[in-house]
């Protein structure tokens, strides 16, 4: 007989913390449990095969083919709100299966050079973003403030055949202020790469010997960072930006090659219209010195500067099909050469939402009299979350 004081107390549940959803600061962040820090992890997993003069490879019997590229970019950024503003974090890691090259890729030995020639399939991995943001102040890895304020260029695959609109990974510390309208911001710069690539000789006795170097690199040279600061305003319709970069880097006499020119100004105005719900064009006009860093697009000589202009617009037809183009001019500073030109044009077709095929075609100049233009084409398949 069961009595009162054989009575069978049940355990307490345990406490369930569900996932709550944080919308302050956009779509897909969720809070941390235990925490008022919201969460968003993302990215995309991307396949791109190339083909056509510009972008295929050539292999080891010497015949073209294809250039393909299979990635996974897994995006991670965190937000919160303190006293001091909101404190943000984003890393971006990327691993790929990539095409690469291969053209007299080898070393020298004690008998001579052993060159490969053809294309490798290879692992690649990179961290292309990793910065902590409070308020406007940003420190970390991120790319470079002459490229990212003023955006990117057109919303095309081969955006950079010409030259480009700047270089890309850097360490740096930078400021943004927004004022409604108005905005502003400046950035030190360590840039990416500073050494010396030093080309041997082998006699017939086999000796290797040092001859001519080169160096590779836009990273600072000694303490001083490199500079860039922009500005821009928003008038509804009409968006202007504009940056201008320095590169601090300075002159220096390398062994076997004489005098090396390094280091200067760039600039860049960019005007963005939005014509309606569907379509919105823009045009960025770019000039700066052939020793700086950030005048990617640098044609001729180091003493001359470059001015260049890109140009494009986004028509988005329905809810599944969108048009983008991109026209880049860099004029001549060579004797005999012509101008360059690049022309891309592609369409975006959502599949089923989060799932876009972009078919993309490009023609590029480089302004040289014999086969000086070639076109290609890209097919890319990319899943983003």
């Amino acid at each position: 007989m069961l009595r009162a004081a054989d009575a069978i107390i049940a355990a307490e549940p345990e406490p369930v913390e569900y996932v709550r959803v944080c919308d302050a600061f956009g779509t897909g962040f969720f809070y941390i449990p235990g925490t008022e820090t919201c969460l968003r992890i993302h990215g995309y997993v991307r396949y791109d095969i190339g083909a056509g003069e510009l972008f295929e490879v050539t292999s080891a019997t010497g015949d073209q083919t294809y250039n393909k590229r299979a990635r996974a970019s897994f995006r991670v950024s965190t937000a919160s709100e303190t006293e001091m503003g909101t404190l943000r974090t984003y890393v971006e890691t990327r691993w790929q299966y990539d095409t690469n090259s291969l053209t007299n890729a080898g070393a020298f030995t004690a008998t001579g050079f052993q060159a490969r020639n053809g294309y490798s399939n290879d692992g690649e991995f990179s961290i292309n973003f990793a910065w902590i943001e409070l308020g406007g102040l940003r420190v970390g890895k991120d790319e470079s403030f002459f490229t990212t304020w003023t955006g990117y260029g057109g919303s095309v695959i081969a955006d950079t055949l010409a030259g480009g609109y700047g270089p890309f990974d850097t360490n740096l510390i930078s400021y943004t202020y927004n004022g409604g309208a108005f905005r502003a911001g400046i950035a030190l710069e360590q840039g990416d790469d500073s050494y010396n690539n030093t080309n041997f000789t082998v006699s017939p006795a086999g000796v290797i010997a040092p001859a001519a170097a080169t160096t590779t690199g836009w990273g600072i040279d000694d303490y001083m960072p490199h500079v860039v600061v922009g500005a821009g305003y928003n008038a509804g319709m009409f968006d202007l930006s504009a940056v201008v970069g320095f590169d601090t880097r300075d002159d220096f006499v390398l062994a076997g090659v004489g005098l090396q020119q390094r280091g200067g100004w760039t600039g860049k105005l960019r005007a963005d219209v939005t014509l309606s719900d569907q379509a919105s064009i823009f045009a960025m006009l770019m000039y700066g010195e052939n020793t700086s860093a950030y005048t990617t697009w640098a044609n001729g000589p180091a003493n001359q500067e470059t001015f260049s202009v890109i140009a494009g617009g986004t028509y988005t037809a329905s809810d599944k099909v969108a048009f983008n183009t991109q026209i880049q001019w860099v004029e001549s500073n060579v004797a005999g050469v012509s101008d360059r030109w690049s022309v891309v044009g592609n369409m975006n077709y959502t599949v089923v939402p989060g799932l876009v095929v972009t078919p993309e075609l490009a023609w590029y100049d480089n302004g040289a009299a014999v086969n000086g233009d070639n076109f290609g084409a890209i097919l890319r398949v990319q899943r983003s979350f």
